[in-house]
């Protein structure tokens, strides 16, 4: 509703209410005056009086009904110059190619502010609806191979990740860093974190043939019980 619309309307409630209020008064004094002469007139004095109070109570509720439209609005304020499409390409821009938009973005009050709230498929952003600048992003920042090296380095007590080989591997569906130093394989999240750790463990067998020899077999065992099990596809 404008708020031009809304001002007149409450002003124009009031003087009614002013006049409503006028008869009343002027139904008093007549009760007063007349009231012990006429029984009869005092009923529909009695009865006026009634209606009276019935539409001033009616014209109050129009007016806080319309005092409460006017404070919503003003808490409310839904301004936009960017479009829910232009603050999904804002989001996935700065979140990266490998993010997706689960819904189209909604119009949201954050902080005071009116925002697009943009849901991707690793966390939210919120995005000025006027501006287009970024309030928050939600989205963890991912890593490079370079950095898988060096978490992966750390986790191993302090190896040098320059003698790291790194690979793309697959977990539990998802894509992840395998980063290999000598007998040690560490798997690392996109966002850094180590979700398995391996031991490449050798074993010798011999044959009792007088052309017997050694060789070495290659066997993987888990660094840690406590990681899930890791589903390599290379």
């Amino acid at each position: 509703m404008n708020k031009r619309v809304v001002l007149f309307t409450s002003i124009l409630l009031s003087v009614l209410l002013l006049v409503v209020i006028g008869g009343v008064v002027k139904t008093v004094t007549a009760r007063q005056s007349q009231a012990a002469v006429n029984p009869d007139l005092q009923a529909q004095i009695d009865a006026r009086e009634a209606e009276y109070a019935a539409q001033i109570e009616a014209a109050n509720q129009q007016i806080r009904l319309l005092s409460d439209q006017v404070q919503g609005q003003q808490q409310v304020k839904v301004s936009s110059n960017i479009s829910p499409e232009n603050a999904a390409s804002i989001a996935l821009q700065t979140a990266g190619e490998d993010e997706s938009l689960l819904q189209l973005p909604e119009l949201v009050s954050y902080e005071g502010k009116t925002a697009y709230e943009v849901k991707l498929t690793d966390g939210v952003l919120f995005i000025d609806s006027i501006s287009g600048e970024i309030l928050f992003n939600g989205v963890p920042e991912r890593i490079t191979p370079e950095q898988a090296a060096e978490i992966a380095g750390v986790y191993l007590g302090g190896m040098d990740p320059r003698y790291a080989t790194v690979q793309i591997a697959v977990s539990n569906g998802s894509e992840v860093f395998k980063v290999t130093f000598n007998d040690y394989i560490v798997f690392v999240d996109k966002f850094g974190n180590v979700v398995q750790a391996q031991v490449l463990q050798y074993t010798n067998a011999s044959t009792s043939s007088s052309n017997s020899s050694s060789s070495g077999q290659a066997s993987y065992s888990g660094y840690e019980d406590d990681h899930e099990e890791h589903d390599d596809d290379d």
